[in-house]
């Protein structure tokens, strides 16, 4: 089954098969002030069997992060207390850590295929 799902996600990766999410995150950097590995992992596994067709960024600052991350439909760019909800580019709005996920899923939640 991981052979599978990894194959997929292969794939989905190099643009040769599309549905679902397409995950991306960056390799962090001196700016970065949270533990960005930590809340790629959550994420992604938060959005395990959701089955919606759009790209996902989480990155460790708000410096480079929304620029880079803007070909996503919808990311986090993190600051040292809180983090950035942005869509395409555009920041919507700045999150409290306790409430990132919750606050994500929402947003989420209102993106239709």
């Amino acid at each position: 089954v991981k052979e599978v799902e990894s194959g997929i996600n292969l794939l989905r990766g190099l643009g040769l098969r599309g549905g679902g999410i397409k995950f991306v995150s960056c390799p962090t950097c001196g700016r970065t002030k949270i533990d960005l590995i930590g809340l790629a992992n959550e994420v992604e596994r938060r959005l395990s069997g959701v089955n919606k067709d759009i790209t996902v960024a989480v990155m460790g600052c708000v410096v480079n992060g929304i620029n880079e991350g803007k070909n996503a439909t919808i990311g986090l760019a993190g600051t040292k207390n809180s983090y950035i909800l942005f869509k395409n580019g555009q920041k919507i709005r700045e999150i409290k850590e306790k409430d990132v996920f919750n606050e994500f899923k929402k947003e989420l939640d209102l993106y239709k295929n």
